[in-house]
């Protein structure tokens, strides 16, 4: 079998995608991939097991004309490309691919769409339904397999009757586990003196790229909240600080910047996770997020905004807390409450560690390799 992967950007394949293509490698197949070259911005991911690569000019919006070009440089790759199947991920990498993938559609190609989150969900602006609904719902109909990765999608392509093929739901993207584990108190202790930390240092992480819908200022209204009660309080935000500089002034002006770690992107995000007592999310909406599996899977409990995405994997207490989007009031609470009692800490992280498995490369690589066989690809 012969498959392109197509994603808007670089990084999004090689972060997400690459345990499955290793699995499709090993199955014999040939698997090339298009998109746009970020890696300046994202350094040291492997996509060496890709066979061709193809650079793509895409933009993320859809009211740009690089995506006109996109759609001729990849119709021309497609056709030429005599592919078995077309896997599309990212909202304008699939608008485009499925576009440009009409004839070879036709000619018994497949195309499969995983949605990492659409664009229209609970809460989400008037715009954004008016501009991504009706245009993902009018491409369903070029869809073979439209993949959902949380239950709101799946629910939502079902309730509202999108025209592809299959519609099926997926535990995520499989996240490879191997560095994520649980440490010793002993281990921990130690991770902090490498990284300048104190044991006595209460440690909270939100491991995202500074943007609007990762919605870190909602976490320095908590970092207000908590640091009345004590100055052990530290939060750790490793992520690429390309759009920073706003949030970084507005943490100076706030007052809580000296107890806030702007760590830029990092490679070792397994050790700082480890060293920390909680993980956290201000995030607006998600797809399914993998900071939140990989924090799981090192036994953290997690404090998160209900929102898509984080309910699927956060149950309200049980492996952590759930609160409104924007109510820093409430995630201050929550994070108290877990200060002041180690042994609630450990309770939800045994249980976040048994939750992290479901959505772990070896569930749900198996899960992909059926989905493909089911369309006769393999």
């Amino acid at each position: 079998m012969k498959v392109l992967f197509v994603a808007t950007v670089r990084s999004h394949i090689g972060q997400f995608h690459m345990p499955f293509i290793k699995r499709l490698k090993e199955l014999g197949c040939t698997v090339d991939g298009a998109y746009k070259d970020n890696s300046e911005l994202k350094q040291g991911l492997d996509l060496s097991l890709l066979d061709n690569v193809y650079e793509i000019g895409f933009s993320r919006s859809p009211y740009s004309a690089d995506n006109i070009n996109a759609y001729k440089q990849l119709k021309k790759v497609i056709n030429s490309g005599n592919y078995d199947a077309i896997h599309c991920h990212t909202p304008m990498g699939a608008v485009v691919t499925r576009l440009a993938a009409r004839d070879a559609r036709k000619k018994g190609t497949k195309v499969i769409y995983t949605a990492h989150g659409f664009h229209f969900y609970k809460g989400a602006s008037s715009l954004n339904w008016k501009v991504f609904y009706p245009i993902e719902k009018a491409l369903s109909k070029y869809t073979d397999c439209l993949i959902l990765i949380n239950n709101e999608d799946y629910q939502l392509a079902k309730e509202k009757g999108f025209e592809a093929k299959r519609i099926i739901k997926v535990n995520g993207v499989g996240v490879n586990l191997s560095k994520f584990k649980p440490v010793s108190e002993k281990e921990k202790s130690e991770l902090r003196k490498e990284y300048g930390f104190s044991e006595s240092d209460f440690i909270m992480i939100y491991p995202a790229d500074f943007c609007a819908r990762k919605n870190q200022t909602m976490l320095f209204e908590v970092m207000r909240e908590l640091l009345k009660v004590s100055s052990s309080f530290r939060l750790l935000l490793p992520g690429s600080l390309e759009l920073a500089d706003e949030f970084i002034a507005n943490a100076k002006e706030m007052g809580v910047y000296d107890s806030i770690s702007f760590m830029g992107y990092r490679r070792d995000i397994e050790k700082l996770v480890a060293l920390a007592d909680v993980s956290v999310s201000s995030t607006r909406q998600e797809g399914l997020p993998i900071n939140i599996v990989e924090a799981m899977a090192v036994g953290n409990p997690i404090v998160a905004t209900d929102v898509r995405g984080n309910n699927d994997l956060v149950k309200d207490g049980v492996n952590g807390y759930l609160v409104a989007l924007n109510d820093s009031k409430a995630m201050a609470d929550r994070l108290l409450e877990l200060y002041n009692n180690k042994q609630l800490i450990n309770d939800f992280g045994k249980k976040s560690i048994e939750s992290a498995q479901l959505y772990s490369e070896e569930a749900v690589v198996p899960e992909m390799v059926k989905v493909y066989e089911e369309l006769g690809l393999l």
